[in-house]
């Protein structure tokens, strides 16, 4: 089995290529569990609080980081990582969560699968993005860790913080508000971690709130693979969660609204329209979903906080180019036994929850993300929903 080698030292062939190359025109990275990381990518692509000319607080109609390049990865042939708690390879899910850091601070690449050196160069990044719930749920400590133990002061935004802190703030969560509930809809892996009740919990401590404010955790198995694959059912599945959010907090004894739902996953706002018809169905059958109910969305909060902490570090780019971005998906090793894989290529589900931490068999290997590679449907969903990326991926696959 061939070895994978993305290794932090400069390759011979990148050294030249990196060296000519500002800190601050380094590329940001993200990384997500697959292609729903791409939510996030869109909200850093358009994202626009700031006016540029002046600095000053204030939307001037250019995105914020309009200047910069982007490195995307999606562990695809790895997810859901939603599965590894409740299969109890937690620990091996943080072994992959460090994995991906690594490749976006790595300067090489896999061109093809079958490679057996990399030859592909690419630059190190200057702040990474956890675009998945669970990842950050479950990694973002050990990735900040990681970076202290090789004295790097890059930085690491994650998606829960930035979406508690954006629910609390839309619903007001004052200590004189109105009682209210707030839930979650994620992946079994994140409810599991607990970590979007204990990041709602401080943060509302944070803010003065010290009444009983019920959370309503709802882990929606099945629905980021559904979302993932394009299939029919995905509206279904997140319909029918969202109803046993509302049917948990019935059952509590509960009166107080719900005000807000987050989106705990970044495959979820695909499945927004199915959702918000749910509202209105439940409201019709007298559900307390309050008046100014709202579902929250973390990708665009997580990316205002990248560009506060780039632009705080004045690590912003002023190159004058167009935003540029570079996209890598895992693949399924084809080398492995015939056993470990599917019969279109994939991991088997056995094989896939069935590895252990510290191995150095190479079971998954990230390559550029192309429309040859990954067909036309999945970019034509990518240009439906997420325009600015979809311009951007194939602008950059004609280069």
């Amino acid at each position: 089995m061939k070895k994978l080698r993305i290794s932090l030292p400069l390759l011979a062939a990148a050294a030249t290529y990196g060296a000519a190359v500002r800190a601050d025109e380094a590329p940001i990275g993200v990384f997500d569990s697959g292609l729903g990381g791409l939510t996030v990518l869109e909200r850093l692509l358009d994202v626009d609080q700031v006016n540029n000319a002046t600095g000053l607080y204030g939307p001037d109609g250019v995105p914020d980081l309009a200047r910069e390049s982007f490195v995307y990865l999606g562990d695809q042939a790895n997810m859901p990582y939603g599965d590894y708690a409740a299969e109890g390879k937690s620990d091996y899910l943080r072994e992959l969560i460090l994995k991906d850091a690594k490749f976006l601070l790595s300067t090489n690449y896999y061109t093809r699968v079958e490679e057996q050196e990399p030859s592909g160069v690419k630059q190190r990044v200057k702040i990474i993005v956890i675009a998945c719930n669970t990842a950050t749920a479950w990694g973002l400590d050990d990735v900040r860790r990681y970076l202290a133990s090789i004295g790097s002061d890059i930085k690491v935004v994650g998606v829960i913080e930035a979406g508690v802190r954006a629910a609390l703030d839309q619903i007001s969560a004052t200590p004189d508000s109105p009682p209210f509930a707030i839930g979650v809809m994620a992946t079994p892996g994140t409810i599991a971690s607990g970590a979007y009740a204990r990041t709602i919990r401080t943060e509302l401590k944070v803010r003065g709130v010290t009444s009983n404010i019920p959370i309503l955790n709802q882990g929606c198995a099945g629905l980021a693979d559904a979302v993932e694959a394009g299939l029919p059912s995905a509206d279904t599945i997140a319909s029918s969660n969202l109803v046993a959010l509302v049917t948990q907090h019935r059952a509590s004894g509960s009166t107080v609204p719900i005000k807000a739902v987050i989106l705990g996953c970044t495959h979820y706002p695909f499945v927004l329209g199915a959702l918000n018809r749910t509202v209105a169905e439940l409201r019709a059958q007298g559900a307390p979903l309050a008046a100014d109910f709202r579902f929250v969305d973390p990708a665009f909060y997580t990316a205002a906080e990248c560009h506060r902490l780039l632009r705080d570090a004045g690590r912003l780019s002023t190159a004058k180019k167009q935003a540029s971005a570079m996209a890598f998906l895992s693949v399924a090793n084809p080398n492995l036994p015939q056993e470990c894989l599917t019969p279109d290529g994939q991991l088997t589900r056995k094989f896939k929850y069935g590895r252990t931490i510290g191995s150095d068999a190479v079971t998954t290997i990230p390559v550029p993300f192309t429309r040859e590679r990954f067909g036309e449907a999945t970019f034509a969903n990518i240009r439906r929903l997420l325009p600015r990326t979809a311009l951007l991926l194939e602008r950059n696959g004609k280069q």
